[in-house]
């Protein structure tokens, strides 16, 4: 059967024939199932030897990090109370008074009150505390030190005095290997049901307790375990996901082939039909051009002045028909080719560039039956935009308006106004909308929606594909609202500069499609 297999893939394909892509393809992927089905093997083998590994050494990091931090801690809080004490020594050779008692708890902020009573004379004890605006509801600690003439009576926040010596648990205790990211979490806490090794869910903790005085609190340390041996990072189940996916390799590996080859033929459809409907596209244009020509030449001079007119218009509104087809083909040829084209950025007042674009297109767009009403805040400031590249977009968006609107409602509405964000051009129509499935991909390239009409208009899925490079272009977005039967709405979204004074080379620079 093995010899039958292999002579069938040493086959080759007789003249005429199809190439025969299933050896090619498929040689490949059994080789590596066959390697990965190894290395899952190996991989499970070595799992278990790793896990076990992971969590004794989890568990001794534990605790020799709880311990030593809890050491640390000990030791920090035992000299900070000892330089407290001493500090009140050098107090107390200067005359102590009731400022300097309140000054000494001001430098040991984690002390609540305290009460000096010298030996000579009891009765002269001075009292200071904090502020009744700083006082603390957390527990109090009383202490007490002899000093050369007297005591020192005082309570204190143990929470304010572990904070204070907080930065002895900033150092892990062990020196980290380079490239090794895994650590010890070391953390104080209150009255620990548990003191000793804990197994969590996730790792080992290890609860040591600390001395006396703070001999109610502890130090957690904590190894998290689940690096490289749970969830998808767990070499045992990594393994059997391979295993698996080393059967399913030659089918998964000659569908996406089949696939790519697929698509590759359904891009060469669409090149195609690009081709065939920018030939329609220019032929339309070309031919209005010809025949107005053709007329204004054989009886130019016999024509009525306005017949003469109308057809001078008709020309100059077909020319400009024919820039605006041959600015997209351009543009389309730059998608196909992965070339980009560099912006020209001049200042730009979008108030003018919409009427101007409109006054320039109504012609046109009247030949269509649709009107464009424009909807302007007077309050938009200039703007560094490239002047063609967003008329552009507009105009395609108009141009798409007109394309999926019904005989009823060719009414076009153009809107520009400006958020505290963003300069907003929107262009809202009452036409056949799209489907909520369809918004996701109709800035896709060759992408049109699949209504009931759309092979009879023209268009080869380019257009919002085109308007979205040259928005992104600019820094901004695109929003659409649709409703199937009630007409879509599109909105260009252009980030307004923060301040002319603060803008950097970098937003200076000329930008690419």
């Amino acid at each position: 059967m093995a010899r039958a297999l292999l002579a069938k893939f040493k086959v080759s394909p007789r003249s005429g024939d199809r190439p025969n892509h299933v050896s090619p393809i498929l040689v490949p992927f059994l080789i590596v199932t066959i390697g990965l089905g190894v290395l899952a093997w190996r991989s499970y083998v070595l799992s278990a030897r790793m896990e076990r590994g992971v969590n004794t050494l989890a568990m001794q990091y534990a605790g020799y990090a709880a311990e030593i931090s809890a050491r640390r801690v000990d030791t920090a809080v035992h000299d900070e109370l000892y330089r407290a004490s001493e500090e009140w020594q050098k107090v107390e050779r200067r005359s102590p008074s009731p400022e300097e008692l309140q000054k000494w708890i001001r430098d040991n902020d984690w002390i609540i009150s305290a009460l000096y009573v010298p030996d000579a004379d009891p009765a002269s004890a001075i009292f200071a505390s904090k502020p009744p605006g700083t006082a603390h509801a957390g527990a109090r600690l009383p202490r007490e030190f002899y000093s050369s003439s007297g005591i020192v009576r005082y309570t204190y926040d143990p929470s304010l005095l572990l904070a204070r010596v907080g930065p002895a648990l900033a150092h892990q205790p062990l020196v980290q290997a380079q490239g090794l990211s895994q650590q010890a979490q070391v953390s104080i806490i209150e009255n620990p049901s548990a003191v000793g090794a804990i197994k969590t869910g996730n790792g080992y903790a290890f609860i040591a307790p600390m001395a006396a005085p703070l001999s109610s609190y502890a130090v957690r340390g904590f190894v998290e375990t689940g690096y490289g041996t749970s969830g998808w990072e767990n070499a045992r189940l990594i393994s059997i996901l391979l295993s698996a996916l080393a059967l399913s390799l030659t089918a998964l590996g000659a569908y996406l082939a089949m696939r790519g080859l697929m698509r590759e033929a359904d891009t060469m459809k669409l090149r195609g039909a690009l081709v065939a409907n920018v030939s329609h596209e220019l032929r339309t244009p070309l031919s209005m051009i010809r025949l107005g020509a053709e007329t204004l030449k054989r009886g130019g001079t016999r024509l009525p002045e306005k017949q003469r007119h109308e057809i001078e218009d008709s020309i100059l509104r077909e020319v400009l028909h024919l820039s605006h087809l041959v600015e997209n083909v351009l543009d389309v040829a730059r998608i196909q080719n992965s070339s980009a084209k560099a912006l020209a950025l001049t200042p730009v007042y979008p108030r003018d560039l919409l009427t101007s674009l409109v006054s320039t297109y109504e012609s046109w767009i009247r030949s269509r039956g649709f009107d464009v009403t424009l909807h302007i805040d007077d309050a938009i400031d200039e703007q560094s935009w490239d002047r063609d590249a967003v008329s552009r977009a507009v105009l395609n968006l108009i141009d798409n308006a007109i394309k999926y609107s019904g005989d009823e409602n060719r009414i076009i509405d153009v809107t520009l106004r400006q958020t505290e964000a963003s300069v907003v051009i929107e262009v809202k129509d009452r036409g056949i909308g799209i489907e909520a499935d369809d918004l996701t991909h109709i800035f896709e390239p060759y992408y049109r929606a699949q209504f009931s009409d759309t092979q009879t208009r023209r268009g080869a899925g380019l257009g919002l594909t085109l308007v979205q490079q040259i928005i992104a272009s600019h820094g901004g977005t695109i929003e659409v609202e649709s409703r199937p039967g009630a007409g879509s709405t599109f909105r260009l979204l252009f980030p307004r500069p923060q301040s002319p004074k603060t803008s950097s080379l970098a937003q200076l620079a000329p930008q690419t499609l």
